[in-house]
């Protein structure tokens, strides 16, 4: 799985380094939005790296190899998972530096919230990509991952995070784990080879 998840990042790699630098950028201005759109977003490049493999077929190839479908499947998973982890270190590194210039506070409930809800929105559009190819499942994924961005981040301007009480805050990351527990053995039914 290891190998799989490393030519996802070679794939990825020339697209990754203007994403590096637009997720800087837009980590910049002080938004929840920004972050919550971000990490989101992150949970889109396991897309693009299934369109790269559609397009050169490379499913074929992998399926004459000796990869499992519980392989291929995670590290998909995987590869969303590490994505959005990696945006919500920036955002947080760059409100950091920037934290010591303007004079404004890192939360980091903003950024768990973030990431929670880029998981459960990876959790819910997988199975249908996987089952449906990149292509026809692009609806599904296009319109729950902004929506969940859209009202994520208007709520969360909103609504004072920190005086959000820690049992309901804890039910966001059980409701990622719960989404994660039902979506992969889900995706691992639905997947074919396209």
């Amino acid at each position: 799985m290891k190998a799989l998840i490393q030519k996802d990042f070679y794939v990825l790699w020339k697209q990754m380094k203007i994403f590096i630098l637009v997720i800087f950028l837009l980590s910049v201005v002080n938004s929840v939005f920004n972050v919550v759109f971000l990490v989101v977003w992150c949970s889109m490049l396991p897309y693009t790296a299934m369109a790269y493999d559609e397009r050169s077929h490379w499913d074929e190839l992998a399926a004459m190899m000796p990869y499992s479908k519980r392989d291929v499947v995670l590290s998909k998973y995987v590869l969303g998972w590490l994505c959005m982890a990696a945006a919500g270190l920036l955002c947080l590194a760059a409100r950091m530096v920037l934290g010591h210039f303007l004079e404004s506070e890192v939360d980091v409930s903003i950024v768990l919230t973030s990431l929670c809800l880029g998981v459960i929105s990876l959790d819910v559009t997988l199975p249908a990509v996987m089952r449906f190819g990149v292509e026809r499942g692009r609806m599904i994924f296009m319109v729950v991952i902004f929506g969940a961005a859209l009202g994520a981040g208007f709520v969360l301007d909103a609504v004072d995070i920190p005086s959000i009480p820690v049992p309901v805050m804890a039910l966001l990351p059980l409701a990622a784990v719960a989404a994660t527990a039902v979506s992969i053995p889900l995706s691992m039914k639905l997947y074919q080879v396209n």
